[in-house]
């Protein structure tokens, strides 16, 4: 397998340690932050938690796994066929996706107010969802 960066078993906990700090620090500075600085700390916060947690979470389970079952999950995501199943379920989800990241933009435009960030998040939402969608629906095509 090939090692990655965040594979140190130091650095998903510092990230988490980090994005705990950002969003405690965003949360107890409240209106003393301007609007986009704040913003920019839970973001940085979610994105920085849900890597590093996702990270220690999929360590967990990496330790609980054999040999044998490691290898067969590798050989999986190599199979020709789940990555062709991958590769097209990407290409329909981004394609209509398209179409909704198009309309929340015009939507933003128009309305010019908070709400666009409430649907950027559930546009996020329906991108995932689309996503396992197409990959149930090509794996039966495939």
């Amino acid at each position: 397998m090939k090692k990655r960066f965040f594979t140190k078993p130091w650095l998903p906990g510092l990230g988490l340690g980090v994005a705990v700090g950002l969003g405690a620090a965003a949360v107890v500075l409240g209106e003393r932050l301007a609007n986009p600085v704040s913003g920019l700390c839970f973001g940085l916060a979610g994105t920085l938690g849900g890597l590093s947690g996702s990270r220690l979470i999929m360590a967990r389970f990496d330790r609980t796994w054999t040999p044998e079952e490691r290898k067969e999950i590798e050989r999986a995501e190599r199979d020709e066929r789940n990555v062709a199943i991958r590769e097209k379920a990407a290409y329909a989800t981004w394609y209509w996706t398209l179409y909704l990241l198009w309309a929340a933009f015009f939507l933003t435009l128009v309305l010019g107010s908070g709400f666009p960030t409430a649907l950027v998040s559930v546009i996020i939402v329906l991108h995932c969802a689309f996503y396992m969608v197409n990959v149930n629906r090509w794996s039966k095509q495939l």
